[in-house]
């Protein structure tokens, strides 16, 4: 299950819950009573492996020149 972070338009109070992705968004805030928005945050993304640099898409492309000059 998922974390989802919750801010009250209101007040500004903020709370982070646990939810199944199917739970209805009804959230209500403690402080104030008022209808809880749920905010979107960023989120971390690694690539792993190889072609995702620049320098690794030359590599490839000055090893292909260097065959072709021996030759």
């Amino acid at each position: 299950m998922p974390l989802y972070k919750y801010v009250c338009p209101k007040c500004g109070h903020e709370a982070t819950l646990l939810k199944k992705i199917s739970e209805a968004d009804n959230v209500i805030c403690d402080v104030c009573g008022s209808k809880m928005v749920r905010q979107i945050g960023n989120v971390g993304v690694v690539f792993k492996g190889n072609g995702y640099y620049i320098t690794d898409s030359k590599k490839s492309s000055s090893k292909k020149e260097s065959v072709k000059s021996k030759s």
